[in-house]
């Protein structure tokens, strides 16, 4: 799983810069821990990125 995880991210952050990257592991982190504040804050982060982006 934890390999997973890594070519998730890696691909995560190839693709949309080191922001989505962060952004997934606060998702991901807020999830786990049932943390809605760092779920959502995640969410912001890895939403960002497409938005600037205009795709």
């Amino acid at each position: 799983m934890p390999l997973i995880t890594l070519v998730i991210e890696q691909y995560v952050q190839w693709r949309f810069g080191a922001l989505a990257a962060l952004g997934l592991a606060l998702l991901a982190a807020g999830l786990k821990t049932e943390n809605a504040t760092c779920a959502g804050i995640g969410g912001l982060l890895l939403v960002a990125p497409s938005v600037a982006a205009g795709t």
